[in-house]
C-alpha cells in the first residue's frame, strides 16, 4: 500500500523528467450552502486549488449560486438533474442509461444547463450521476447545451465524439458501502496509479489526474486526507493544479 513518500517520490520522478503533474478537483452533489461546503471553499482557497462543484440543478437553490459569486476558486458543472436513479432494480444505477426515451433525457439535460448557465464561472460539462451514463447519449449532449462530460476512470479519448470533451475523476475517496474514508494508503495507491501510468505512457498522459470528493458526506477522515494532499500537491514544484475550464479545454 502506497503512503505519503511514495507519492513524493512519484512526484520526484515527473520533475526529473522535466514534466508537470497535472491535477484537477471535482466535488459532487452540491445544492445548498452548508457548512460542509464552507469548509470545502476554504480550503480550496487556501490551497489555491480550483474545485469544479457539480450541481444538481434542479435543486440547487439561490442562496447557492449568490455564495458561489464570492467563491473564486469554484466552478460549476452540471451534476444531471435530479440524481434519480432510472434504471431496473437488477442493475446498477444511473440517471441517463439506455432506459428511457433520448428526447425525455435531452430536455432534462437542457433545463438543467439552462438552471446550472445562472451561476458564475458554470461551465457546460455533465457529470453523469453516479459515473455512468449510456454513451449513446453523448453524441447528442450538444442538443442540450453541453460540450463536456466527466466520470470516472482513464479517459479512451480527449474527445470521444466532436464538440464533446471528456476529462474524468480517477481518485475516488468514500468507502461507499460504510461512508466513510478509505484510507490514506488506498487513496494514495488510486493517485499514484494513474499518475504512474500517465509517466509511462499507458494511459492518456495529457488527461489531468482527477481529484473527486463528497463534502456532504466527509467525515474526519476524508477532510484529514484532502488537507494533506492539497498541502503536499500545491507547493511541488512538478504539480499544477488546473482550473475546471483548463482541465476539459486545454
Amino acid at each position: 500500500m502506497a503512503d505519503w513518500k511514495d507519492l513524493a517520490r512519484e512526484l520526484h520522478s515527473w520533475r526529473d523528467a522535466g514534466r508537470v503533474a497535472t491535477f484537477w478537483w471535482r466535488d459532487d452533489d452540491a445544492t445548498h450552502e452548508t457548512d460542509a461546503l464552507e469548509r470545502l471553499l476554504s480550503a480550496s482557497s487556501q490551497a489555491r486549488a480550483p474545485v469544479a462543484l457539480a450541481v444538481i440543478p434542479r435543486d440547487a437553490d439561490d442562496r447557492l449560486r449568490q455564495r458561489l459569486v464570492h467563491a473564486p476558486t469554484a466552478s460549476v458543472l452540471q451534476h444531471g438533474w435530479g440524481h434519480d436513479n432510472h434504471a431496473p432494480d437488477d442493475q446498477r444505477k444511473e440517471e441517463y442509461g439506455p432506459h428511457r426515451p433520448r428526447e425525455q433525457m435531452l430536455r432534462e439535460l437542457a433545463e438543467g444547463w439552462r438552471r446550472i448557465a445562472a451561476f458564475d464561472r458554470s461551465l457546460p460539462v455533465l457529470v453523469a450521476p453516479w459515473n455512468r451514463m449510456d454513451a449513446e447519449l453523448v453524441p447528442y449532449l450538444p442538443d442540450a447545451g453541453l460540450s463536456g462530460v466527466s466520470t470516472l476512470g482513464p479517459r479512451q479519448a480527449g474527445e470521444p465524439v466532436p464538440g464533446v470533451r471528456c476529462t474524468n475523476v480517477h481518485v475516488d475517496i468514500i468507502q461507499w458501502e460504510e461512508h466513510r474514508f478509505i484510507g490514506d494508503d488506498a487513496a494514495l495507491d488510486q493517485v499514484l496509479g494513474h499518475l504512474t501510468a500517465r509517466r509511462q505512457g499507458q494511459v492518456d498522459a495529457t488527461e489531468p489526474t482527477g481529484l473527486m470528493t463528497h463534502h456532504l458526506v466527509h467525515d474526519d477522515g476524508c477532510w484529514g486526507f484532502l488537507s494533506r494532499f492539497l498541502s503536499e500537491t500545491a507547493s511541488h514544484p512538478a504539480v499544477r493544479w488546473l482550473s475546471p475550464r483548463e482541465a476539459f479545454w486545454p
